[in-house]
């Protein structure tokens, strides 16, 4: 089943379990905007007993640096707690991003595996953060991203200090505006 691209309420992400493993298909364009439901399903997961996720991207359309920042972060919680996070199925775009930005080199990446047959629901995004905590997640994912490798360094260390800045102004109660990465990579669709 492919999720509408786009449109409001559109399905990203799909979940099953079996035993101690959690299994997540992402579809569309996987991006800061809902990539919080699937760091906070992920962490659920983890906290009440699940050892592996596989995150299947064969039909995700593209992929921005907090998205990729999320899963090395995530990969790292699943790793301190025992476990691992496996991505499998990336198109070639995706693979092009994901050895990019050097994911290749601390996730495992399984670029053809079957996927077990599941029954598999949308993850719904209940819409439950507000914006320190989405600043938060996009500044965590950008500090994983960031001790990759110089060139990630180079390329977002200006964007996290402006981010550190902005939370500290939303911690004092000041309005902000939410910037994107800069050069996120996203793969457009051909």
């Amino acid at each position: 089943m492919s999720a509408p691209s786009g449109s409001q309420g559109a399905i990203h992400y799909q979940v099953s379990s079996h035993g101690k493993t959690v299994y997540v298909r992402c579809h569309g364009l996987a991006n800061m905007k809902n990539a919080p439901v699937l760091d906070a399903y992920l962490d659920n997961a983890r906290t009440s007993g699940s050892h592996t996720a596989c995150i299947d991207l064969a039909e995700t359309t593209g992929m921005d640096s907090t998205f990729m920042g999320m899963l090395v972060g995530q990969g790292h919680s699943f790793e301190k707690a025992g476990g691992k996070l496996v991505v499998v199925r990336p198109s070639e775009r995706s693979v092009r991003l994901l050895k990019m930005l050097g994911i290749f080199e601390v996730l495992p990446v399984v670029e053809n595996c079957a996927m077990p047959d599941l029954q598999f629901v949308p993850l719904q995004d209940d819409g439950g953060l507000n914006l320190a905590q989405r600043m938060e997640l996009v500044r965590r994912a950008h500090q994983s991203l960031s001790v990759l490798s110089e060139a990630n360094h180079a390329k977002f260390s200006d964007f996290l200090n402006a981010l550190e800045k902005d939370l500290s102004k939303q911690r004092a109660g000041i309005s902000v505006a939410v910037a994107a990465p800069p050069v996120a990579p996203v793969a457009p669709p051909r």
